[in-house]
């Protein structure tokens, strides 16, 4: 296979963007270890569905097992090939390595920037993130193999010894053999999100479409770097969310009209998709039931922006203790925790239902090539107002944010944070979010504050090495509790002035006039100021007596009285604009 690809190398572009640049990515901590969790999750409630859907609950020749993981492993450690989930001999990686002109990248070949990838490959893919993937799906592999070997012995232990020996060459020579390794290559590739489904392969073509129609550049790889994973990921979400029971009722509705109904292969998988659904849902409630309807945030919603970072929250995140924790922790049951916590939105049973369909379908929208599109369709929903410097800003500021991420280590970055005791403000110009991913560097960037004035502090060193974005601490401060609790009771967001982001030409004028150092210092003084007079408020007894809208009238009007108080303090006067003509009345 080497031989065949060093017949044909992919050029330098290509090894730079599709194996450094993504390699780079991915070299940190927080990558494997989210990986692991995520596999480890996976393998726990796949080996109930293995069980409950064959109703098969024990396995004999533990000791075969045992030899077989030792020998796949060690494979793996002296070659990189996978052999768990290899359908036959040709099929070297995950899925199939195609060589000889074929679309994929090697980093094999001379040259300082394959030598270069090779690196890459070897530490990040092969051992950070390969090795994990390995050791998972052996263990899935095996466990199907020995189940469903004792299952059609009919427990008879030296009868399964024979159909698991035979199930572990890559060319089983028996039919018994052939459907159990089948089933086992399968289970194993499900244990680590790579099997091939509709929704990986939607990702991928679009992929494949960027890839081809720029050439060597490959401006797939770069604006959709992982596909696959997080795409299997949804997938299978969506099984465990309730589609798998849709998926088993095509499936018996097929086997009905072919007359294929009682075929092995049809009944596995009627009663496999039936059982993810039925187990997902029941954990996810079950789940649901830990967290009150405050304790979670859903999808990014423009409206709410300012008082989510107010909270420090994440988006797709419940709360636990006093922290935000991602939803990619719960692994599959991730969209199905997340539509029930919809759910629990909801007033009356179908509102509930459809809060339960809106979270899936969020969930969903999350597929790599498709989320491109639904965040531009929600930030065009909410922010019609965004001119197109405001927009081309944006756009800027992402491809750098891209480009630095490709050239500096994940690892580095997650240093320069670690050793950060603030967050850091990175609007102003684009190369300030390059700066911000540098050790050092980036502390000469402000301190990012919220709209309240306060410093925005870093995480611990330990949760930002570990866990990165997907882990935050909470603000529960009584003001913000209180903003939250009345925006959210009347579904409005907060609408502080945020100086800094505003469009306002009243504001514009202002910085105009004082400056932009004295901007900055009386951005933070409005939001001190702010502060101050919403925690006097709050207290009030008049305050506690009056309607959730009267309140939030009276949230807004001390925005209001606030930001004048500013610019009296500054001697600042709007003057409008003269040239324009009044309206007709």
């Amino acid at each position: 296979n080497e031989y065949l690809k060093s017949l044909d190398p992919s050029s330098q572009m290509s090894v730079a963007t599709g194996t450094i640049g993504r390699g780079v990515m991915l070299a940190s901590v927080k990558s494997p270890l989210i990986n692991i969790g995520s596999n480890v999750e996976n393998s726990v409630v796949e080996g109930l569905v293995r069980r409950l859907s064959t109703g098969q609950f024990t396995k004999a020749n533990a000791d075969l097992g045992k030899d077989y993981i030792k020998m796949a492993n060690r494979i793996y450690n002296e070659t990189g090939v996978d052999i768990s989930r290899m359908t036959d001999i040709g099929d070297v990686g995950i899925g199939g390595q195609r060589v000889l002109g074929k679309d994929t990248v090697s980093a094999i070949g001379p040259g300082n920037i394959r030598k270069a990838g090779r690196f890459v490959e070897d530490m990040v893919f092969k051992k950070m993130l390969g090795k994990p993937d390995s050791l998972t799906a052996n263990y899935n592999f095996t466990d199907s193999a020995l189940l469903n070997a004792t299952k059609l012995a009919k427990n008879d232990a030296g009868l399964a010894r024979k159909y698991a020996s035979d199930a572990m060459l890559l060319n089983p020579k028996t039919a018994e053999g052939k459907l159990i390794r089948a089933q086992a290559v399968l289970d194993a590739q499900v244990s680590t999100y790579t099997q091939r489904t509709w929704m990986s392969a939607t990702s991928e073509r679009i992929r494949d479409f960027l890839n081809r129609s720029t050439g060597d550049a490959r401006l797939g790889d770069w604006f959709m770097p992982f596909v696959k994973t997080p795409a299997n990921v949804i997938s299978t979400g969506a099984d465990y969310a309730g589609l798998g029971a849709f998926k088993a009722l095509k499936d018996f509705a097929v086997g009905v009209k072919n007359g294929t109904l009682k075929e092995p292969e049809r009944i596995r998988a009627i009663a496999t998709n039936l059982t993810r659904s039925g187990l997902g849902l029941t954990a996810a409630w079950g789940l649901s039931q830990l967290f009150d309807e405050a304790d979670f945030v859903g999808a990014y919603d423009p409206k709410r922006s300012q008082i989510e970072q107010l909270k420090n929250s994440n988006y797709n995140a419940v709360k636990i203790g006093d922290k935000w924790v991602s939803m990619d922790w719960f692994g599959p049951l991730s969209i199905p925790l997340t539509a029930m916590m919809y759910s629990k939105k909801g007033d009356g049973y179908m509102d509930k239902m459809r809060q339960f369909v809106v979270g899936g379908i969020d969930g969903v929208s999350e597929l790599p090539g498709l989320d491109v599109i639904s965040a531009g369709y929600k930030n065009a929903k909410f922010a019609k107002s965004d001119t197109a410097a405001e927009i081309g800003t944006d756009v800027a500021k992402g491809s750098i944010d891209q480009i630095a991420s490709r050239l500096i280590p994940g690892i580095v970055t997650d240093i320069g944070k670690a050793i950060d005791p603030n967050q850091r403000d990175t609007s102003g110009g684009i190369w300030n979010t390059t700066k911000s991913k540098i050790p050092f560097l980036r502390e000469s960037l402000p301190t990012k504050t919220n709209v309240l004035g306060e410093d925005i502090k870093a995480e611990s060193p330990i949760s930002t090495i570990l866990f990165g974005s997907r882990v935050k601490t909470a603000n529960d401060s009584p003001i913000v509790a209180e903003v939250d609790r009345v925006t959210s009771a009347l579904g409005k967001g907060s609408s502080f002035t945020d100086f800094k982001k505003t469009s306002s030409t009243q504001v514009a004028q202002f910085k105009e006039k004082v400056g932009a150092e004295n901007f900055v210092q009386a951005t933070k003084e409005y939001g001190q100021l702010l502060n101050t007079e919403l925690e006097k408020m709050f207290k009030s007894p008049q305050y506690q007596k009056l309607t959730d809208e009267e309140k939030m009238t009276l949230i807004n009007k001390q925005d209001d009285q606030a930001k004048e108080k500013i610019f009296r303090q500054y001697s600042f006067r709007y003057k409008k604009d003269k040239s324009k003509p009044l309206p007709n009345l």
